[in-house]
């Protein structure tokens, strides 16, 4: 059994160092496929996020209540809440309570008054500084 292991060592640790190549590099394309894939919506939902942002200071501060106002409004609320998931859970968190305020407040917006606007930003700088946080944490 030694003399076959000894004919055969550089072949053994071949196989060895090629398993373990194979594992490595698999398991790091996984990973950094996740990463892609974290960053990717991240950045797609901080720029719906700002969009939201706008079409709301226009709707309370410009007074812009058409009605594609409101609609574009609720697409990106609703887009945003349907891609949190693809981020982690506490962004996920965070979209639902924005979605949360946007539902309860947004009809508030036309009125210039309260704290519906205050709300909204604020759920929106929550999630905002999550998804922040979350890029931070990818290696």
């Amino acid at each position: 059994m030694r003399a076959s292991v000894r004919r055969n060592a550089v072949a053994l640790i071949s196989l060895s160092v090629a398993l373990f190549s194979t594992s490595y590099n698999t398991w790091r394309n996984q990973a950094t496929e996740a990463h892609r894939n974290v960053r990717e919506a991240s950045f797609k939902l901080l720029e719906q996020a700002g969009e939201l942002q706008q079409l709301m200071q226009h709707r309370y501060y410009g007074g812009d209540h058409t009605q594609m106002n409101w609609i574009a409004g609720w697409g990106h609320a609703t887009l945003i809440r349907d891609m949190a998931p693809l981020v982690s859970p506490a962004v996920q968190t965070r979209a639902d309570a924005l979605l949360a305020e946007w539902k309860a407040h947004a009809g508030e917006l036309e009125s210039g008054q309260g704290d519906s606007a205050q709300r909204i930003e604020t759920a929106i700088d929550e999630l905002s500084g999550e998804i922040r946080s979350e890029l931070l944490a990818l290696h």
